[in-house]
């Protein structure tokens, strides 16, 4: 499961877009009874997933409590890369950390789409872990953090195979990977506070554009 908060999307009243997690009785807009909806609802796109069960990809989660309840715009990120088989490796002031369970609402923000090189991706990482620049004494927040990690792993493994490219530092990976994909989820977390504020969210225009979220 990946606790999917249920958004579901359905038009009414001249095609409007409402957007709610369990259908009203009546239409918040012209209050017409919706026992006999004529277009099936549609699922809105969940955007997180857990870490674990996402192999050989970047992930990203808020540094301070959640995505759906806690993120904005801007606010620090934390990020780790998974294993073949799911684990999660992240640097921080503890140093190197392997997890399975604190990445349950995580975004993906690169998944390696080569099967052939997993074998690969997982003794570079291996490899990398055992270096003693990511010991905990030499964690610094601005200079030698998480991302500095990810960075230092993507280079090492594309001496075998390029599947990151034109990155050289870290400020590259965040515009071209973590920025799109912050972005693009941010659109489910505002519809998604929207609706919890006020039971729904109407979109006015006829179109899908908030459901293009992935």
């Amino acid at each position: 499961m990946n606790n999917d908060s249920g958004i579901i999307s359905f038009q009414h009243c001249n095609h409007k877009n409402i957007y709610c997690i369990n259908i009203p009785t009546n239409c918040p807009v012209c209050k017409i009874c919706l026992k006999n909806l004529q277009n099936i609802p549609i699922r809105v796109p969940y955007p997180f997933v857990r870490a674990s069960q996402q192999p050989c990809a970047i992930i990203v989660k808020p540094t301070c409590g959640n995505f759906l309840n806690n993120y904005q715009l801007m606010d620090d990120l934390h990020i780790g890369v998974t294993t073949s088989r799911g684990t999660v490796i992240s640097y921080d002031w503890n140093g190197i950390i392997e997890d399975t369970e604190n990445w349950q609402g995580c975004l993906v923000v690169f998944q390696l789409n080569d099967h052939c090189m997993e074998t690969h991706w997982d003794t570079i990482l291996t490899d990398i872990i055992k270096n003693e620049c990511w010991n905990s004494s030499r964690y610094n927040e601005e200079d030698h953090n998480c991302f500095s990690f990810i960075i230092a792993f993507l280079k090492q493994f594309n001496t075998f195979k390029s599947p990151v490219h034109h990155i050289e530092t870290r400020e590259d990976f965040a515009e071209l990977y973590v920025a799109p994909t912050t972005i693009k989820a941010y659109k489910y977390i505002y519809l998604y506070r929207k609706i919890i504020e006020n039971g729904f969210y109407i979109y006015s225009q006829p179109s899908n554009e908030i459901l293009s979220i992935q």
